[in-house]
């Protein structure tokens, strides 16, 4: 049973018609499936309206409940907030649908808690959000795969937005987070994916020349802090890119920016950043790949610098 339903959060909901509300739910004795398959009831249901049920939309049915019986049980003591999500070790994943739902629960009224439910698969910039929110190193807890968490409470937030949707607060609440700022910080920026493993440009080292020919500074995001990949866009007034979690730098750009997208493709192209460019104000162009794979591409460089 929820001892507290739909404890609303001052905030409005992210779609005009009310159909995605904002709310946190309190559970007694909640438990948690594996690395934040699910979050349940203490009779084991699964608690509808508020999870990332990715690829099931209906928690009565998600497939991990198959497997209920085969988690170790491992009881804590206390109260747990519901933070991370499965796939919150991706950058976009953990700035915009994990990091909002710490202001709805914290503007709901919970603001004392044991324990910071995360994924196992934590990365530096998920610590470098955790300190800045001010939450000791010994109240994170990595949500093993391996076992079902049970807690004296549970606090459950729902996800700020739909999937791949972004809503307009999210991201400025996540922006003021940091202030600093750096004395020349570039206008002009190319984010490059020359480390990645999927998607890359097989033609960048040509790009990044004739955009760097341009007054284009480039960039490896995931080579800097939270705080300096923050001071790094603040002045951006245009932003070339392939598809990437780097993206997510958008919301800390100023007012007026241009993103320039790069999709390969071959790849699903989930309009996450045209979204956030949309919730931002930002003008947005996309540029499409020439034939290719998911692994590598190449890109007509005259169409982007067309744009720039």
């Amino acid at each position: 049973m929820l001892s507290i339903n739909d404890l609303t959060a001052a905030l409005r909901p992210s779609s005009p018609d009310g159909g995605h509300r904002l709310s946190v739910v309190h559970l007694d004795n909640g438990k948690v499936m594996g690395e934040l398959k699910l979050a349940l009831t203490r009779t084991g249901r699964a608690v509808g309206r508020v999870q990332a049920l990715v690829g099931e939309w209906n928690p009565a049915t998600h497939p991990a409940l198959r497997r209920f019986n085969l988690r170790i049980p491992r009881r804590r003591k206390g109260r747990a907030l519901l933070l991370g999500t499965k796939e919150s070790a991706n950058y976009y994943h953990w700035m915009l649908d994990c990091l909002p739902r710490w202001k709805l629960m914290t503007d709901a009224g919970f603001k004392e808690y044991d324990h910071v439910l995360l994924n196992t698969d934590s990365r530096q910039f998920s610590n470098d959000i955790l300190d800045r929110l001010g939450v000791p190193a010994g109240k994170r807890l990595p949500c093993s795969t391996l076992f079902l968490h049970k807690f004296d409470e549970l606090v459950v937030p729902s996800m700020p937005f739909p999937r791949w949707e972004v809503a307009a607060w999210a991201c400025e609440w996540v922006s003021s987070l940091f202030s600093e700022r750096i004395a020349h910080s570039p206008e002009r920026i190319y984010i490059s994916r020359r480390s990645a493993d999927r998607r890359k440009l097989v033609n960048e080292a040509e790009l990044e020349a004739q955009l760097s020919a341009r007054g284009f500074k480039i960039i490896q995001p995931e080579q800097l802090s939270v705080a300096e990949q923050s001071s790094m866009f603040r002045r951006a007034r245009c932003v070339v890119a392939p598809h990437g979690a780097g993206l997510t730098n958008l919301i800390f750009c100023p007012e007026g920016t241009h993103l320039i997208e790069i999709k390969a493709p071959q790849y699903y192209k989930p309009p996450c950043f045209q979204n956030l460019a949309a919730a931002r104000g930002f003008a947005y162009s996309r540029i499409t790949g020439n034939a290719g794979s998911n692994t590598e591409f190449d890109v007509n460089i005259a169409e982007i610098l067309k744009l720039v």
